[in-house]
């Protein structure tokens, strides 16, 4: 079985970004929560879990013509904020801004194309993030809202459903052009992900 996900990557000025904010909050927060490699941090479309390698392939093969049916669209990052809420933050999250009524049309399609082969459809929806962290489970009452204040604002003032507050220093923007299908394997250190393929947006 091979434990796969789809996902648009984020490029290296995102990412660089994205650790700034993480190297403001790591002194106060840092030992509380397991930080996603930088590597590991993209956009998630679909996530597969653990399926065939012949599932894969016809993964694969499927992405091509989903992808060509949309032109490339311009993203860009928003702000920071927590899950499921500041008093009890568990994951910490960078939102996005843009083009983002053709973001979900495009993870729609790509679930549909997928459900034609099987595979479960999404249950929830489509809310794209960026996941920089998560808290770690023994992180006591206190600490834990002392995070969401932190990285999420006030919790007095700040009780929005998405919990965004943060702002990122020169956020930049970039043009999604590429779905890419990746592979994760897990160990101690944590999850590494690996590409398997790429499908261009807007076709070759």
């Amino acid at each position: 079985m091979v434990r796969s996900f789809i996902a648009i990557p984020v490029p290296s000025e995102g990412i660089e970004a994205l650790q700034e904010a993480v190297k403001s909050f790591e002194p106060e927060i840092g030992g509380f929560v397991r930080w996603v490699r930088p590597e590991g941090i993209h956009l998630t479309l679909k996530f597969m879990g653990d399926i065939p390698p012949g599932t894969v392939e016809r993964v694969l093969k499927t992405l091509p013509p989903v992808a060509a049916r949309f032109n490339p669209f311009k993203l860009s990052l928003s702000g920071l904020g927590v899950f499921p809420n500041a008093r009890s933050p568990r994951v910490l999250w960078a939102g996005l801004d843009g083009e983002l009524e053709v973001l979900s049309a495009l993870q729609l399609a790509i679930d549909d194309a997928l459900g034609e082969l099987g595979l479960p459809k999404e249950q929830r929806a489509f809310s794209p993030h960026l996941t920089l962290g998560r808290v770690r489970r023994d992180v006591p009452e206190g600490q834990l809202r002392k995070i969401g204040e932190i990285v999420a604002g006030p919790i007095s003032s700040r009780l929005s459903a998405t919990g965004r507050t943060a702002e990122l220093p020169a956020a930049p923007s970039w043009s999604a052009d590429t779905v890419n299908l990746m592979r994760t394997e897990l160990d101690p250190a944590g999850s590494r992900h690996y590409l398997v393929g790429s499908a261009p947006i807007g076709g070759e």
